[in-house]
């Protein structure tokens, strides 16, 4: 029985990184070892638990079962290892997390100081990119993501947003004739981060919202390129207000409907739908959701 719970939670660990190869790094073993202890519980069991195949491996029906179990037991023993250990011990280990490029620059990078120092045991690997990874694939616990989320499979929290302008240089300003509604823009070239939808929601003066679609020529996947590229007079542009307030006062950048609003970017903290929450990422989101910081959080991304 003792194997079987060491096999059983080698088995769980690479269903959670999805190859022989991430649970062997994550848990210190070599792949070989992982593939052995999952071939002995499949004849353990009697059935096949994965799908193999040359690129990655998916659960069968009976494997997502187990794997369900599994959790549960692994999830149980962390929380009485936890009890024992005491509120004294400080949390120790690694966190994987992917955040937008943006927030580099951007005030949200304090919160995850602070988080750094208020547990120092906590290793913490930030992989700053504007392309969507995939959580599963990469090993990430917890992704921040702007914008809606459409991948159901998901689990997420709203954590705050992003307070944007609608910007474009002052030479492509003067080219085009002088715009009187939002939807005077919409034959205006825009310049498009590929991970929002090809339209835009403009907020008015009295709450009045108009939904502006538009075609362009410009596709990037950074919010940085986007915004020197408005710089550089190809087209308009929604960046973040915190990158462009220093543009906008100098004249560099200008705002073509200042008396509208550009809506704002919803920011969501995101996790695996079938991945254990180990007590690590449920210190991080801790910090995130933390009802009496939820207006400081709003303050800070729009600082």
């Amino acid at each position: 029985m003792i194997d079987d719970l060491k096999a059983i939670a080698i088995f769980a660990e690479m269903a959670k990184q999805g190859s022989f190869r991430g649970a062997a790094k994550t848990l210190g073993l070599s792949p070989s070892v992982v593939s052995y202890h999952v071939g002995q519980l499949e004849q353990r069991v009697g059935t096949a638990l994965i799908y193999r195949s040359t690129r990655k491996l998916s659960l069968t029906h009976e494997g997502q079962v187990l794997y369900e179990h599994a959790k549960a037991m692994i999830d149980a023993a962390e929380a009485g290892l936890s009890e024992i250990a005491g509120e004294k011990a400080e949390p120790q280990g690694k966190l994987t997390v992917t955040l937008p490029s943006l927030v580099a620059r951007g005030p949200l990078n304090l919160r995850i100081a602070q988080f750094c120092k208020r547990y120092p045991g906590i290793t913490l690997n930030l992989i700053y990119t504007d392309t969507r990874q995939d959580l599963i694939a990469n090993g990430i616990d917890l992704a921040v993501r702007a914008g809606n989320m459409p991948d159901s499979s998901l689990k997420s929290r709203r954590i705050g947003e992003i307070e944007r302008k609608l910007v474009c240089s002052a030479e492509y300003f003067n080219a085009q004739a002088t715009p009187h509604t939002p939807k005077d823009l919409e034959a205006w070239d825009w310049i498009r981060l590929s991970m929002l939808s090809p339209s835009r929601v403009l907020i008015g003066p009295k709450g009045q919202r108009v939904a502006v679609e538009f075609e362009s020529r410009v596709f990037v996947d950074s919010v940085e390129a986007s915004t020197q590229f408005a710089i550089l007079g190809i087209g308009l542009a929604t960046p973040p207000a915190f990158l462009v307030e220093e543009a906008l006062r100098t004249g560099i950048l200008v705002d073509p409907l200042p008396e509208w609003q550009v809506e704002p970017i919803p920011i969501y903290a995101v996790w695996p739908q079938n991945a254990s929450m180990n007590n690590n990422l449920k210190l991080l989101l801790a910090d995130l959701m933390d009802n009496k910081y939820d207006q400081g959080f709003k303050n800070l991304l729009h600082r």
